[in-house]
């Protein structure tokens, strides 16, 4: 007897609690992480909602999940779940972006996760025609992959590696370069639409932008004191969105991410620099394409291959 079928749907905030289900299936182990950064075991009943979080992102509580669905459809994302007789057993998040080449109008897949007991029945593959499909009638460019963890399954279905990016360490200061900054308005994603983004770029602009809005993240108490600095950097005649998270990992250190304009081939790294040292940031992260870093940066503990297919 065959088994019953399932169906693709798009998701809602209400299915919080059910895609976090999915997501926390996969969990092999649950963690609490100390002050000292160390982890021991821990039951996830034991767990508050940052602990869940550091397990695995915000799916892993229903709130937290709840929180990320509503601002990713507020920014026009999209996440369809499939289901077997009203159960959610499967889930995919897309971003669709502007950029310039090689990406152009891009879809990205964020995330594509299948309950842990019933890998292997077809639902990954369903969702990902899916998704190819919806790429298509949103006529996209390119269609991308970014940390792709299982690298043979997205290669059935024609992406191939386009690049590999590396997180690096740089000091800061040092940039004997004349910049202005002035404050980043809180704004949708359609300020940077079509702008490239050459240091930060961990999924597509729409998601990374997004990302690092105010609110992003629950209010958690353990992130209260992190700074968010976001800042319109002009150098040259030439303006950037730039934006300066404090890691939550290694504080006094800032994530960069950076939008430039089409075409841009200007240098903005030292004025970043220096504007970091300025807001008393004592190290910067840069996430880069792995053939374009400074030569003092230093490789961290993050990397990842892009996988993209080519639409049109």
């Amino acid at each position: 007897m065959s088994a019953t079928p399932f169906i693709i749907r798009p998701a809602v905030v209400g299915d919080a609690p059910a895609i976090g289900a999915v997501h926390c299936s996969n969990v092999k182990q649950w963690r609490r992480w100390e002050a000292d950064g160390g982890a021991r075991p821990a039951r996830y009943a034991d767990l508050g909602p940052y602990q869940r979080w550091l397990n695995g992102g915000p799916w892993m509580d229903a709130d937290s999940c709840a929180h990320h669905l509503q601002r990713l459809f507020a920014a026009g994302g999209i996440a369809l779940v499939a289901e077997r007789r009203g159960r959610v057993l499967a889930e995919v998040e897309l971003h669709v972006a502007e950029e310039p080449p090689p990406y152009g109008r891009n879809m990205n897949l964020a995330v594509l996760y299948v309950h842990r007991n019933h890998h292997g029945h077809g639902l990954g593959t369903a969702l990902m025609r899916h998704a190819l499909a919806l790429a298509e009638a949103h006529q996209c460019h390119t269609f991308t992959v970014a940390h792709a963890e299982a690298p043979n399954f997205y290669a059935r279905h024609g992406l191939r590696k386009e690049s590999q990016w590396v997180r690096y360490r740089l000091p800061v200061g040092g940039g004997k370069i004349k910049y202005s900054a002035e404050p980043l308005p809180d704004a949708p994603y359609d300020l940077v639409r079509g702008w490239a983004m050459p240091i930060g770029r961990y999924q597509n602009a729409l998601h990374d932008w997004e990302r690092t809005r105010p609110g992003a993240v629950p209010d958690f108490v353990e992130w209260r004191g992190l700074r968010l600095e976001r800042h319109w950097i002009t150098v040259s005649r030439h303006r950037a969105a730039l934006i300066l998270e404090e890691s939550p990992s290694a504080p006094g250190v800032a994530n960069a991410f950076l939008f430039t304009p089409a075409h841009s081939t200007t240098d903005f790294l030292p004025a970043i620099r220096d504007l970091a040292a300025l807001f008393g940031f004592t190290g910067l992260r840069c996430f880069t394409r792995a053939d374009t870093h400074p030569p003092d940066a230093v490789a961290t503990d993050y990397t990842h291959k892009l996988f993209l297919k080519r639409l049109r």
